[in-house]
């Protein structure tokens, strides 16, 4: 296939808009995620992936309902990928989320781009990337279960595209149809695709005053479709109290979604929606000169005006919910395609174009400045009240899961642990082959004990004070009771593996001189060498895992330090490489905006621009990649330890104020095992072991 060079460009263009959108979602759950599964995971955990692995799975388990959704997609591609890793991580479940949603944010910039006029794709891959890149709708970004939001909004453009601008009959009608029908088993206005399909062939019926056979099959075909997703269609009588319970409560809640992103002021809905309305005016002009993109512009905004009605109506007050803004945001970017178009229509050509262009710039302003406060309310407040609490559910299932206490889950507040009911969580954690497939946040350690032929030196808690091991593990080590650092040999009993990767806790003393730590595999004798980068510090080192039964072997010879090894569990490969790919969020989204900034400026500096127009919005994409790269780079070493060690802080002061002291001091020693050099978390657990402080002096 040759590549003219528009296209050439396109892909520059789409590469750089991909990357940051990546890097930008990766950034987030690098800082903000967690790996414990949240809510919903739960049930699917215990409802799918537990009968799979006991052989009893079902094809109606694949379709069963999921609240008010048949989220079909979402279970497939997460069985899909625990098979592949062999563990369920929600961190990699993420981290393929955000794959999928920048390559939709990439697909829906070539179809605009097609429909616009194969012009300007450096302007649409520019203005499209804060829709996608931005945190605003952070909840579908850290929890892996909903990856049914993004499935939903690919499959309903391709079923819009597909059976509404392709001719009736052909492959792409007939993968248009295909995909309405798959919408529905996304989530449950996975139907609303086919209506809007109905609605352009209404559309086209009025303009051209006729309708021809193919709108009729296409209009049948749609309807059919449609039907088919209501028989299909689930209510949870749990759910009716999200309901609207009149009109005016209807009326009110959808005034607030077609008005995101000032959902709090209702009359923005005016602004927001003008370029759609003026679109759909001028769609009936006989002069108007490109129907095809105001077609699919006003079904793209027609989709969101049915996503926003069925939000008003199933959950009226909880439309605005972070989790439902990815199809909130569809007007808006509707809205933003119009103006491609609208500067084509004879009224807008009677019009100066300078003062076009100053009332496109003022209203894509307006709709950034929106996007960008509840960007910041979202970073200020969501993303760290959501981290905080769930390190509270980590460390609380990780005391469960040590201890099997059902204290640690049953006696908690509702909201410190990660599902609605601490019995089935419970129930659920002490499922061995579910534990088996588990993060390693949640999943039993390799058993890791001495053989008789190691050496007095190494004993059980074998650590200097100053860095004790973590709460509910238990550690090996050369630190001997006297105080003094003894040397010697620790052999571990046989250990065996059945992922690829093993994370292995380590912390040396104050020189790594002389001391070795190998994995040794018994049948080859192939070693392993675990090199720890820190000193005087617990940290996890990730290596590969021998393929047959191995041994832990450390030597320690330094008179002057001491070493110990903590707890050491199992990672999937793709774990690993997901992990290693968020650890890497800022670069690539440093990449993505300098990719922008080159293709801005070599574009700019060129002498065959066709118009003034045209310079200038090369010229503010530059300008705006340079601001945000600017941004990044200045937060590029934002320290997420640090971050979680002041949560856990928080958490501390919380508990010490509901006189809960052992919960306090346990997120206490948690940021101490991350940051043993922190002098205030210091003070702050020894006043409350001495019973000397309130929760007024924590907060100091």
């Amino acid at each position: 296939m040759n590549f003219n060079r528009s296209e050439f460009r396109l892909v520059a263009w789409l590469a750089a808009l991909f990357l940051v959108i990546l890097g930008a979602k990766l950034w987030v759950v690098q800082i903000y995620a967690s790996s414990l599964p949240y809510w919903d995971q739960w049930d699917e955990a215990g409802n799918f992936f537990q009968p799979w692995l006991e052989g009893r799975l079902t094809w109606s388990a694949w379709f069963a309902p999921h609240n008010e959704h048949r989220i079909f997609f979402t279970r497939l591609l997460d069985l899909l990928v625990l098979r592949l890793n062999g563990q369920w991580d929600p961190l990699l479940q993420m981290t393929i989320n955000a794959f999928i949603h920048a390559g939709y944010a990439c697909g829906l910039a070539y179809c605009l781009w097609v429909f616009t006029g194969r012009e300007k794709a450096g302007l649409i891959c520019f203005l499209l990337a804060p829709f996608f890149a931005l945190p605003f709708a952070a909840e579908n970004t850290i929890h892996g279960f909903h990856s049914q939001q993004y499935l939903l909004c690919i499959f309903s453009v391709a079923a819009i595209i597909g059976l509404g601008f392709r001719p009736m009959g052909d492959r792409w009608w007939c993968l248009g149809l295909t995909a309405a029908i798959l919408s529905i088993f996304t989530m449950g206005s996975g139907l609303l695709a086919s209506l809007v399909v109905l609605g352009l062939v209404v559309l086209r019926m009025l303009k051209a005053r006729r309708l021809n056979q193919s709108q009729l099959v296409t209009l049948g075909c749609g309807l059919a479709v449609f039907v088919i997703g209501l028989a299909l269609n689930v209510s949870v009588e749990g759910h009716k109290c999200f309901r609207a319970g009149s009109f005016v409560d209807f009326a009110g809640a959808l005034a607030g979604n077609l008005a995101w992103p000032f959902e709090d002021y209702p009359t923005m809905l005016f602004l927001v929606c003008l370029p759609l309305v003026i679109t759909c005016i001028a769609y009936f002009r006989s002069d108007f000169k490109d129907p095809r993109a105001a077609e699919f512009l006003i079904a793209l905004g027609l989709w969101g005006f049915l996503q926003s009605m069925a939000l008003a109506y199933g959950r009226t007050n909880l439309g605005n919910t972070s989790r439902y803004l990815d199809a909130l945001d569809t007007i808006p970017m509707a809205g933003l395609g119009s103006w491609f178009i609208l500067h084509e229509t004879a009224e807008f050509r009677r019009t100066s174009q300078r003062l076009f262009g100053l009332f496109a710039i003022l209203w894509i302003s307006i709709a950034f400045c929106g996007m960008w406060h509840i960007s910041q309310t979202t970073l200020e407040d969501y993303l760290p009240r959501n981290k905080k609490t769930q390190l509270i559910e980590a460390e609380n299932v990780r005391a469960f899961i040590a201890t099997d206490d059902p204290r640690y889950l049953s006696s908690q507040y509702p909201q410190d642990i990660p599902y609605t009911s601490a019995e089935r969580l419970m129930e659920l954690l002490r499922q061995p082959k579910l534990l088996d497939i588990m993060s390693p946040v949640c999943r039993q350690p390799l058993n890791l004990a001495p053989d008789k032929t190691s050496s007095a030196a190494f004993v059980l808690d074998g650590c200097a004070p100053e860095n004790p091991q973590r709460e509910f593990t238990r550690a090996w080590g050369s630190f001997s009771t006297n105080g003094t650092a003894a040397t010697g040999q620790f052999i571990s009993q046989p250990l065996s593996a059945r992922l690829p990767k093993l994370d292995v806790q380590l912390c040396c003393g104050p020189d790594t001189k002389n001391i070795h730590i190998q994995l040794i595999e018994l049948a080859t004798g192939r070693k392993t060498e675990l090199k720890p980068t820190l000193i005087n510090q617990w940290q996890t080192v990730i290596v590969s895992a021998p393929q047959s039964p191995f041994r832990l072997e450390i030597t320690d010879q330094n008179k002057n330090s001491w070493v110990a090894v903590g707890e050491i569990k199992e990672r999937g490969r793709l774990s690993f490489y997901s992990l290693w790919l968020t650890g890497r969020a800022v670069f690539i989204l440093l990449c993505g905006l300098c990719l922008f900034v080159f293709l801005a400026g070599a574009r700019g500096v060129r002498r065959n621009i066709s118009s003034n127009a045209e310079r200038l919005g090369e010229f503010c994409i530059l300008l705006a990649a340079l601001a945000a790269l600017a941004c990044v780079w200045r937060a590029r070493n934002f320290d997420e330890t640090q971050f979680a060690c002041q949560l856990h802080r928080n958490c501390a002061v919380r508990f010490t104020a509901q006189g809960d002291a052992a919960s306090a001091k346990l997120h206490l020693r948690e940021a101490l095992w991350r940051q043993p050099d922190d002098v205030e978390t210091k003070k702050q657990l020894h006043a409350l072991e001495s019973h000397t402080t309130g929760p007024a002096d924590l907060r100091r």
